[in-house]
């Protein structure tokens, strides 16, 4: 799973863009810092933070990678992330 991947909750629910793996930026200390944060509740490197839309409302959450299927990866979208 990578960033502007689209995932969604084995158990169903709506589509999710990832917006960021945990663990995957080493050299940005503010992520690092809040990596160490999601660590702390039982997140690890490799779980996902994502953000979806209900209605105009915009949520994010953090999901455990083994919860969740890629229905879309950002590869498909013809652009990169960076």
């Amino acid at each position: 799973m990578k960033t502007g991947d689209i995932v969604q909750l084995k158990s169903g629910g709506p589509r999710m863009t990832v917006q960021r793996v945990i663990g995957s930026d080493k050299s940005n200390f503010g992520l690092k810092a809040a990596d160490e944060f999601l660590k702390m509740k039982g997140f690890e490197d490799g779980d996902v933070i994502c953000q979806w839309f209900e209605g105009n409302r915009l949520n994010d959450g953090t999901f455990k990678v083994n919860t969740l299927n890629v229905v879309e990866t950002s590869s498909n979208f013809g652009f990169s992330m960076g």
